[in-house]
C-alpha cells in the first residue's frame, strides 16, 4: 500500500477591503484575485471614502484605495485613510498614471501604486503579498524599537541605581554620562558630565584624592555604542575598604613573620654571645700576658697589632649582635620614651654595612643633638629601611662615584635626621604615591611596597613627620622630623670593651661562677682567680649543691639561661635557703631570653651584666659589690 503523498499547508486567507466607487472596476478586482487559484483572499468593497473610512479599523491585511472618489480626491484619500488607521497597508489602484501623484502617494507610506490600465492577477497580488510582508516588517521594527527603547530605560534605570560608578566618554575624553554613584565617587560638588575625564582613570586599579581621602578605585573600561555614536564606558568601583582590609593583613602578616625573625635574632644573638664572651675574655687574658712579658723585658711589639686587631674585630661583632637584637626586639607596644637617635643611625648603619658597601660611601654629620621622643627599637627599624632604600637606588660597583649622607640637627623643639643619596631618584609622577601601601618603584622581589608606610606610621607614632624629595637621575633626601624630648636621661648605650684595669681588687673575694658554657666558665676564671678564689659550677643544681657545703662567698657570677636549674631558679632558691646572698648575685644573660626572663631581668636590672661581658665592666662590678658588703654588718 502505497503512502498517501504529504499536502502542501494552505495558502493563508487575506482580508482585502477595496474603496472603489466603479462597480466596474471592483468586478475587475475580484476576477484578478479569482484568477489565482492558490491564492485565497477575502474582499470587501466600499464605494466611497466615507463607508470604507467606516470600516478601516477593522483589522484587514491591506487596504486598496482609490485615488478618485466621490467625497474625496488624491493624497488627501490617504492621508484620511491614514489618520483612522496609521497602520493598516495600502495599495493604490487609480486610473491615473500620473509619476508626481506616484511619488507623493509613495511619501505617504503607501506600499505600493498600481495603474488600473494593464493590471493583471500576478501584478495585483504581487502587491498584495509585499504589502502584507513589508507591514509585518514593519511592525517586528516597532515591535523590536520598543523593546529596545524599554531595555535602554530599564539600563539607565539599573545603571542609575548601581552601587559601581559608570561614566560614558566620547572620542575626546569628555564626559558625556556619569550615574550618581559616579558623581558621588569622582565629583567637587560641580556635575561630571561635560567635563575632561580625570588623566588617572587608566585601565585596572588606580588611587585618587578625594575631599582630601585617598581612594582606590578599581577601574574596567569597554567600548560601547551610546545613543548611536561609538564611546567608551568605565565601570568604577571604590576598593578602598578592601584594600585596607589587604593592607591590614598584609601588616599582621609582616609583623608575625618580624616576630618570627625577631625571636630567630634574639635567639641566634645568644648563641654568638657565648662563645663571643670567651673569646673577649681570652682576648683579656692574652692581653694581660703580653703585658705581663713586656714588664719582664720580652720582646712583644710584633705581638701588639695582632691582638690589638683582634679585639677590634670582637668589639665589632660584638656592636653588630647588639644592634640586631635592638632591631629584633621592636615591638608596635614598645615604649616611647627620650632615645639617642644618632646611636640609633649609628645601630641602623651597622645592620645595612652589608648591603651599602659595595655601592656607597657614608658621610655621618651627626651634629650633637638632643634626645627625641621616640622607640629605639622602632626607630631603628624605620632609619634600616630608609638606608636599605637609599642602597637599592644605587647600582653595585661604584662606591667612588656614590655617597649616602646622614645629617642630624636640632630645629626648634625638634630633631631633624636626613638621608641623601646620590642614587637613581624617583619620577615625579611617582612621588604622590611614595607612602601609599604596596607601591613601589622597585624590581619584582626587592620589596613589597610596605617600607615606606610602615616607616610614616612608626615616626607618626612618635609624634614626629617625615617627608621625601627627589629627582629622577639626581637623588632623593628622606627627611625625619622627631620632637625633642622635654627633659630626658639617656640610657647609657652600650660601649665596646676596654682594656680591663691592671691595678688589683678592692679586697681578694670569693666568687661562686655558674654558666654551663665550660669554655666561658674557664675564661671567666683566668679573668679572676689571679685577683679572687674562684669556684665554678655548670648548672643551677649544681651550684646548689657547692652553697649547701659551703656558702660563704661574696659574689655569685651566674648565667640565667641553663639546661638544669636557671638563674631564675636559682635566686628563688636563694631567696628561701639563703636570703644574705641574694644581694650579691650578678646575672649574666646572652640574650634570647623567655618572657619570663625578660621580666626578671628588667625587675634585677641594676644587678645584670649583657653577654659578651666588658672584662673591666665585670671588675668594675665585683669591686663595687664587695665595697656594699663591706658597709653591711659581717655576715653570719
Amino acid at each position: 500500500m502505497s503512502a498517501e503523498p504529504s499536502r502542501a499547508p494552505p495558502a493563508p486567507c487575506f482580508r482585502l477591503l477595496l474603496i472603489e466607487d466603479s462597480a466596474i472596476a471592483a468586478s475587475v478586482v475580484q476576477s484578478h484575485l479569482d484568477a489565482v487559484p492558490w491564492q485565497r483572499a477575502e474582499l470587501a468593497h466600499a464605494e466611497t471614502l466615507a463607508a470604507g473610512l467606516a470600516r478601516v479599523n477593522e483589522g484587514w491585511d491591506v487596504v486598496l484605495l482609490d485615488l478618485s472618489l466621490p467625497d474625496g480626491e488624491g493624497i488627501e484619500v490617504v492621508e484620511r485613510v491614514r489618520a483612522v488607521d496609521p497602520h493598516v497597508p495600502i495599495v493604490v489602484l487609480t486610473g491615473h498614471d500620473d509619476v508626481r501623484l506616484a511619488e507623493r502617494a509613495l511619501g505617504a507610506s503607501v506600499q505600493d501604486y498600481l495603474v488600473k490600465r494593464g493590471l493583471d492577477a500576478d501584478t495585483l497580488w504581487r502587491a498584495i503579498r509585499y504589502a502584507v510582508s513589508r507591514q509585518q516588517l514593519l511592525t517586528q521594527l516597532a515591535r523590536a524599537m520598543a523593546e529596545a527603547r524599554e531595555n535602554e530605560a530599564n539600563l539607565h534605570q539599573l545603571i542609575a541605581r548601581s552601587a559601581d560608578g559608570v561614566i560614558v566618554l566620547d572620542p575626546s575624553g569628555t564626559v558625556l554620562f556619569a550615574n550618581p554613584a559616579a558623581e558621588s565617587l569622582l565629583g567637587d560638588g560641580r556635575p561630571v558630565a561635560g567635563r575632561g575625564c580625570p588623566a588617572a582613570l587608566c585601565a585596572g586599579e588606580t588611587s585618587l584624592e578625594i575631599g582630601g581621602q585617598q581612594v582606590v578605585i578599581d577601574v574596567r573600561w569597554v567600548d560601547v555604542d551610546w545613543q548611536g555614536r561609538p564611546s567608551r564606558m568605565a565601570l568604577l568601583r571604590d576598593v578602598t575598604g578592601r584594600r585596607r582590609a589587604e593592607e591590614l593583613r598584609s601588616r599582621l602578616e609582616r609583623s608575625e613573620r618580624l616576630a618570627a625573625v625577631g625571636q630567630l635574632a634574639a635567639g641566634v644573638a645568644h648563641e654568638i654571645n657565648n662563645p663571643l664572651a670567651y673569646v673577649v675574655a681570652n682576648l683579656e687574658l692574652l692581653a694581660r700576658e703580653v703585658r705581663r712579658l713586656a714588664d719582664k723585658g720580652v720582646a712583644t711589639e710584633h705581638l701588639a697589632q695582632p691582638l690589638a686587631d683582634a679585639r677590634h674585630g670582637a668589639a665589632r661583632v660584638v656592636d653588630i649582635v647588639g644592634d640586631l637584637g635592638v632591631f629584633a626586639r621592636a615591638e608596635a607596644n614598645e615604649a616611647i620614651g627620650p632615645t639617642d637617635v644618632n646611636a640609633v643611625i649609628e645601630s641602623a648603619l651597622n645592620i645595612v654595612h652589608p648591603q651599602m658597601k659595595h655601592r656607597a660611601r657614608v658621610v655621618r654629620e651627626l651634629a650633637s643633638v638632643a634626645p627625641v621622643s621616640g622607640a629605639e627599637g622602632r626607630l631603628t627599624q624605620v632609619f634600616v629601611n630608609l638606608l636599605i632604600n637609599a642602597a637599592q637606588s644605587i647600582r653595585e660597583g661604584r662606591v667612588a662615584d656614590n655617597v649616602v649622607e646622614v645629617r642630624t640637627r636640632d630645629q626648634g623643639r625638634e630633631v631633624v635626621a636626613e638621608i641623601v643619596d646620590s642614587g637613581c631618584g624617583v619620577p615625579e609622577e611617582h612621588m604622590h604615591r611614595l607612602f601609599e601601601p604596596f607601591f613601589t618603584t622597585k624590581r619584582a622581589g626587592e620589596g613589597t611596597g610596605l617600607g615606606l608606610a610602615i616607616c610614616r606610621n612608626i615616626v607618626e607614632s612618635c609624634g614626629g613627620t617625615i617627608g621625601v624629595s627627589s629627582e629622577a637621575g639626581v637623588g632623593t633626601c628622606v627627611r625625619v622630623r622627631l620632637p625633642a624630648w622635654a627633659s630626658a636621661e639617656l640610657t647609657p648605650r652600650r660601649v665596646p670593651p676596654a682594656p680591663a684595669r691592671d691595678e688589683g681588687p678592692a679586697r681578694r673575694a670569693r666568687i661562686l661562677i655558674v654558666d654551663d658554657e665550660p669554655l666561658l666558665l674557664s675564661a671567666l676564671r683566668g679573668l679572676l682567680e689571679a685577683s679572687h678564689e674562684v669556684v665554678c659550677a655548670r648548672s643551677g643544681r649544681e651550684a646548689q649543691r657547692a652553697l649547701r657545703l659551703d656558702a660563704n662567698f661574696d659574689v655569685v657570677l651566674c648565667d640565667i639561661v641553663m639546661q638544669e636549674g636557671t638563674g631564675i631558679e636559682l635566686h628563688e632558691w636563694l631567696e628561701a635557703e639563703l636570703p644574705a646572698l641574694v644581694d650579691r648575685v650578678l646575672f649574666m644573660t646572652g640574650g634570647g631570653t623567655s618572657e619570663v626572663s625578660r621580666r626578671f631581668l628588667s625587675a634585677h636590672g641594676g644587678r645584670v651584666l649583657p653577654k659578651p661581658i666588658d672584662p673591666a665592666e665585670l671588675l668594675r662590678r665585683i669591686d663595687a659589690l664587695l665595697e656594699e658588703s663591706a658597709a653591711e654588718p659581717e655576715r653570719m
